[in-house]
């Protein structure tokens, strides 16, 4: 289940997986509808929720520090990149916006 809005810098995944599920947060420029799909520029950096343990960790920093040392970002997007992702891992950590649980339901009916 993905759930992205036009003009915020981030796309939501709920990942069903029976081993992890998780709740991914993609940080990225803000996603653009096409004709056909919508697209989005990945910013690299990852905050995921485990639910097995309430574990949220930011992940990919060495590819967001990569992409940063070799000029693949610019400044104005990696601090968008790193504010986004403190942001969202606040959020999955205090699990007060309804969006979050309300993933999880959208994808149990699912299945």
């Amino acid at each position: 289940m993905v759930l992205l809005a036009a003009g915020r810098p981030w796309v939501a995944w709920w990942v069903g997986d029976p081993a992890d599920r998780r709740l991914e947060i993609d940080v990225c420029l803000p996603p653009e509808g096409t004709e056909a799909c919508w697209r989005y520029i990945d910013l690299e950096l990852d905050p995921v929720l485990h639910e097995r343990d309430s574990r949220v960790e930011i992940e990919d920093w060495d590819e967001y520090e990569q992409a940063c040392r070799n000029g693949w970002m610019s400044a104005d997007d990696a601090k968008l990149a790193q504010s986004t992702a403190e942001d969202r891992a606040g959020a999955l950590r205090r699990r007060d916006e309804s969006w979050q649980e309300r993933g999880w339901q959208m994808l149990s009916q699912q299945t």
